[in-house]
This record gives structure tokens, C-alpha cells and sequence, in this order.
């Protein structure tokens, strides 16, 4: 096995994934060693290339994921622990071998180990060779010096032991073997493995003039192995990224096919089918290596390098510390720091390294917001001029050589507005008030219904007191309601962003200033015209909203509604009448058909039927009634209708 290529490169990237990259000389095969967990990304993403040399990449070969204990039980090659001989020879049964005992040699077929106890209990443990034919051997194994294996299939199954023994010791190591044929005098491999993601850390000190702004990036070593002396880049954005499982094979069920019974048949005749032109070789594409002449043998280069050195990078307008740190560059959608130094870190280690250093024009201001506390946020405002693009991250601010606070920085773009909140203002404290107020604004008449419009208003006084000796500004933030519009002749803000408006007031030395805000949105009602009340009508004409002719109609429209409501009352009432009088007819008819004719029976029969023709008479009467009354509530109720066609055309 040639030397392994060390690592070069390593690219780490915000969503889990790092990319390395190996180079060096190399002749003959090699091996790599992951993680199992690794395994997948490897075999989706692992690339080698012969950048300088005549050598030629081979198959690539990695070792089964099935647990090597497990597979050596299914081979009968499970070594107990303290018998790796009587163990082995167990395993040859049947098996020609050669026994060395010093300088003599005996041949033949093992057929087991014979175990025999002394007097004094010890074992002896006793090879049985069958030397010839009908002939059999047996050689003690304590005399046993060396073991020849004289079939191919025993030679097998050891370097499978050996093989699979090896990989039960390695854990959780997986090999992947590299086939080379040749020299190569530069080679590389490249291929992604799960890793941490990288973070940074902000430093935000004050100083004379501004502001300088400190980035360090938080790294992990996410290989096995030492890296010494490697090109370290840390990438911004979020490439795509998944996992699939390449390491364990994919079974696929195949249909049972079972076969058929038949008798013999003639052979079917098929006819001749025209003859077809002969389909043409299929292209062969011979891969160039890496920076050899074309032509010749080898790997053919993958597409150029993603991390390559890029083009335009230049040093960060350094200062302090980490002076020229640093370089940078735009990948598209990606965003990279290129460390200009070499790093180095340990197995299982750690490292925060220098990103850049700059100065910012940043200020300090006020700002606050209802519900976040009495007291408004100090933030410290700058536009991001370092020319990198900031991670997000957590940031220290120190102010005049002391600790001031700390803060989130945001995800920002170059060129991208910072506001970071680290404090808060003891000596100012901020409230807010708010009134909202109904407005109609007129009516439409429509068919069924009067629509009202009006709108909304939302007055809001804002107020910031201030101990301060000196005057300050304090920035109110309030949120943006969708459909809400401000009132023009009211303070207006001075910046918008996607959810708040921001308003500014200088609040004078131990004084007091106000903010007054008013917002206003649209708003509607529908009011069915049997709705209606005195109270809806008054309201409108004192707005101005009706002229008297649509006033007078509506109340006449109100009128005969009403009069046909009373008219509906009066019917149910003779309805409820006539019910119970049919009630009582049905009583009297019942009494009279069991009384008799004489005697005093016959007096009370005589009272029944008078009693009976007078519930009649009043049944006819009700019946005209209710009759009428629906009648001239239906008219009412027509006469309503044309009414409020009238208005409404009008």
C-alpha cells in the first residue's frame, strides 16, 4: 500500500456537510478510513483525479456494512478466545495441509482435534491427519511449528478471516481501498463528510473614530485523523444537501415464476423480418488525466474544482489583530472566507480563527417598541461596509474599554442596514396610548339593503421622558396593520421596514416629547331595510347622508312595514282564536253525541247545540278576518316594495 494523501483543503459549509480535499504523490493502491456513518456521503461524493503522473485510477473498494463477527459465524471461521490454532484447524475438516513440527513435515486431510486428560488433568490436545489411504496420523499440537495450507479454498477462507478479523477490531472504521496502477506524482481525492457547522462570533468595540468590527469563526475537526497545515475556507449560504443510503444494498423483490406443465408441441415458425442496416459502435470516450498529455491513460478530471482559488478575492481592509486574515470572494449564491494562513487541528479538536477586521461607521440610537418594557433598546446602527458578508452570529459590544452589552447579528448582505440591540436606557422611560373612533363617511341604497360606509381611527400618543442632562432621540416603532393608512397632517415616519414605521422625537435635556400617530382603515356594514330604526334614519340625515325625499320614502317604507307587522300580529291572534274555538266545537260535538233527548239530558242537549251554532258563527267571522288581515298585510308589504324600488332607481 502506497503512503495516503494527506489533507490539503478543507471547505465547510452552514448546513452540516464539509468538503476535503487530499493531494500528494502516490504509487500503487491506498486506503482511506471513515466512519460508517460517513460511508454514504463518501460513496455519493468521493472523487479522485491524477493531476500530475501516468498512473491510472482502478476500482475503488469498500467493505460490506454487515457486521464482520457475524459474517465470519456464517464461514465457520469464529476463532474461540485463547484457541486461534485448535480453532483454525477445526475449521479445516477435509482440508490438505502440511504440519511443520521443526524440520519434519507431515501431510494429509484433517480430520479434527482429539482432546485426551491425563492422570494429573491435563489436556493434550492431538491433530488427526489422514495421511493416506486407510492410513491415518495424528501430531501433537504443542510440537506444531507452522501450518501449510496446500488448497486455494483454505487460502481463501484465511485472508477472509484475517480480512474480516481486522474489521471487527476497527469499530466503528470503515475501509475504502483505492486501486492504482502507476505513479502519480500528484493525486487527488475530494469527497464530503457530515461535519458541525461552522459559527461566528462578533467583536464590536468602540474607538476614536467609530467603531471596529472583529469576526471569528468557530470551527471543528470533523475527520478522523489529524489535520496538519491545511487551507481552511468557511462558506456562507445553503447549498443543497440530502442523505440517501448508498452503503447498505438495495434488495429489490423479484416475481416467483413457477413452471409450467405442457406436452410436447411443433415448433412455432416465425417469418423473416427485412434485414436492418447494422446499428452503429457505440462512442467511447477516453478520459485525459488531470494535466497529462492528451491521450494518455487515466482518471479524466472532474469539473473544475468548487473551491479553486477565486479570481477576484482581495485582503479585507484589515485592522487591530487579525490583520490580512483573511480573503473573500463571491461564489454566486456562496460566500467564502479564505483563511490566509495555514491551520491546523487536532483529532477530535477545535479552533476559533481569525475571519476579519474592520472599521464601521456605526452610531448609537433609542429605539423602542409597546410591550418590550418601559425603557427603549440602545442600538448600536451601521451599514455593513466590510465588504464580506455577515453570518449570522453572537456579538460583544464594548463601549469607552468596558463591556456594554451583547446581541445578535442577523444574516446581512454587503451593503445591508445592522441594527443591533444590546441595552437598555434606564434614564428614559417611553408609553404609549391608543383611542380608536368610528367614522361613516355616507350611504347607498341598493336593493335589499342600505351599505354604510365609514372607516376606522386609531389615535396614537406617543410619549419618551428623559433624565438625560443633554438632549437625546428615541425612535418609536410601530407595527404595520395590513389596509392602514396614516393621516397626513399627523407626524409621519422617517423609515419604513416590511413590518414596522419608525418615528423620531428629540426629547429636550430632563424633558418631555410626544408623537401622534393616527391610523386609519376602511370599514362597512350592510343594514337589511327591515332593520332599520329611527335611529339609523336620524343619524343619516343629520350627516347629510339622505336628501328629504330619500329620508320621507324610507319612513314611509318604515310605515307600511310596520303597518303590515301589526296587521300580521292581528291575524296570528284571530288564527289562535279560531284554533281555540275549533277546540271547543270538537268538545260540544263530543257531549252531544252521548247525551239523550228527554228529560233533563235533553235540556242540557238543547243548551249544547245553541252553544255549538254560536262557535260556528264566530269560526265564520275569524275566517273573514284573518282572511282580510293577510290581505292588507300583503298589500302593505307590496306598497313597502315599490316604494324602496323607487328610492332606489332614484
Amino acid at each position: 500500500m502506497s503512503e495516503l494523501p494527506q489533507v490539503r483543503r478543507m471547505v465547510m459549509f452552514k448546513h452540516g456537510v464539509a468538503y476535503l480535499e487530499r493531494g500528494g504523490p502516490a504509487d500503487g493502491p491506498f486506503e482511506l478510513s471513515f466512519k460508517r456513518d460517513e460511508m454514504n456521503d463518501v460513496l455519493k461524493s468521493l472523487a479522485i483525479w491524477v493531476a500530475a503522473g501516468d498512473a491510472r485510477i482502478g476500482a475503488v473498494g469498500f467493505e460490506k456494512p454487515e457486521d464482520p463477527d457475524d459474517a465470519l459465524a456464517r464461514r465457520k471461521l469464529t476463532l474461540p478466545e485463547g484457541g486461534a490454532l485448535s480453532g483454525l484447524v477445526a475449521s479445516l475438516r477435509g482440508r490438505r495441509v502440511v504440519v511443520e513440527l521443526g524440520p519434519e513435515r507431515s501431510t494429509g486431510e484433517v480430520l479434527g482435534i482429539e482432546r485426551v486428560e491425563d492422570r494429573e488433568g491435563r489436556t493434550t490436545r492431538t491433530l488427526v491427519l489422514r495421511s493416506a489411504a486407510g492410513h491415518l496420523a495424528t501430531v501433537d499440537l504443542a510440537r506444531v511449528t507452522g501450518l501449510a495450507l496446500e488448497e486455494a479454498p483454505s487460502r481463501a477462507d484465511l485472508e477472509f478471516l484475517v480480512d474480516r478479523s481486522r474489521a471487527a477490531t476497527a469499530g466503528e472504521s470503515r475501509t475504502v481501498r483505492v486501486g492504482l496502477e502507476g505513479r502519480a506524482e500528484d493525486l487527488r481525492v475530494s469527497y464530503v463528510i457530515p461535519a458541525p457547522v461552522w459559527r461566528v462570533s462578533y467583536r464590536i468595540a468602540s474607538a476614536e473614530e467609530g467603531f471596529v468590527l472583529m469576526a471569528w469563526g468557530i470551527v471543528h475537526n470533523p475527520a478522523d485523523e489529524d489535520l496538519e497545515g491545511i487551507e481552511l475556507v468557511l462558506t456562507t449560504g445553503q447549498p443543497v444537501s440530502f442523505q440517501i443510503d448508498l452503503y447498505n444494498p438495495k434488495l429489490v423483490e423479484r416475481a416467483v415464476v413457477e413452471e409450467e406443465s405442457r406436452a410436447g408441441a411443433a415448433p412455432t415458425r416465425f417469418e423473416r423480418a427485412p434485414a436492418a442496416r447494422p446499428a452503429p459502435a457505440p462512442a467511447v470516450m477516453r478520459m485525459a488525466s488531470f494535466g497529462a498529455a492528451p491521450g494518455s491513460a487515466g482518471f479524466g478530471p472532474p469539473p473544475p474544482p468548487m473551491m479553486a482559488a477565486p479570481q477576484a478575492a482581495r485582503p479585507m481592509a484589515a485592522a487591530m489583530s487579525v490583520e490580512d486574515a483573511v480573503e473573500y470572494a463571491d461564489r454566486g449564491e456562496l460566500f467564502e472566507y479564505r483563511l490566509s494562513s495555514k491551520v491546523s487541528l487536532k483529532r477530535g479538536g477545535s479552533a476559533m480563527v481569525p475571519l476579519f477586521s474592520t472599521k464601521l461607521g456605526a452610531r448609537k440610537e433609542r429605539i423602542w417598541r409597546s410591550g418590550a418594557g418601559a425603557s427603549p433598546d440602545l442600538v448600536l446602527t451601521f451599514d455593513n461596509t466590510s465588504g464580506a458578508v455577515l453570518e449570522e452570529g453572537p456579538a460583544v459590544i464594548y463601549d469607552e474599554g468596558v463591556y456594554a452589552g451583547e446581541s445578535m447579528v442577523p444574516y446581512s448582505a454587503r451593503g445591508a442596514a445592522v441594527r443591533l440591540g444590546f441595552a437598555k436606557d434606564l434614564a428614559v422611560r417611553c408609553k404609549a396610548d391608543a383611542t380608536q373612533a368610528w367614522v361613516a363617511t355616507g350611504v347607498r341604497l341598493g336593493t335589499d339593503a342600505i351599505l354604510e360606509a365609514s372607516y376606522r381611527e386609531e389615535r396614537h400618543t406617543l410619549v419618551a421622558e428623559s433624565d438625560h442632562a443633554e438632549a437625546v432621540d428615541v425612535i418609536f416603532e410601530l407595527p404595520k396593520l395590513h389596509g392602514r393608512t396614516l393621516d397626513e397632517t399627523k407626524d409621519k415616519p422617517f423609515e419604513e421596514t416590511l413590518r414596522f414605521r419608525r418615528f423620531r422625537a428629540t426629547v429636550p435635556p430632563s424633558g418631555k416629547a410626544t408623537v401622534e400617530v393616527v391610523e386609519r382603515w376602511p370599514d362597512s356594514r350592510r343594514i337589511e331595510y327591515r332593520n332599520l330604526d329611527d335611529t339609523n334614519l336620524e343619524f343619516w340625515s343629520g350627516c347629510k347622508f339622505l336628501d328629504d325625499t330619500s329620508l320621507a320614502a324610507l319612513r314611509s317604507v318604515r310605515a307600511a312595514w310596520a303597518r303590515a307587522a301589526e296587521l300580521d300580529r292581528a291575524r296570528t291572534r284571530s288564527e289562535e282564536e279560531l284554533a281555540a274555538t275549533y277546540q271547543k266545537q270538537t268538545k260540544l260535538s263530543e257531549q252531544l253525541a252521548v247525551l239523550k233527548e228527554a228529560g233533563q239530558e235533553g235540556s242540557l242537549r238543547l243548551r249544547y247545540v245553541r252553544e255549538l251554532g254560536e262557535a260556528q258563527d264566530r269560526v265564520n267571522a275569524l275566517e273573514g278576518d284573518i282572511q282580510r288581515l293577510r290581505g292588507e298585510a300583503d298589500g302593505a308589504r307590496a306598497e313597502a316594495s315599490e316604494r324602496l324600488r323607487a328610492v332606489a332607481k332614484g
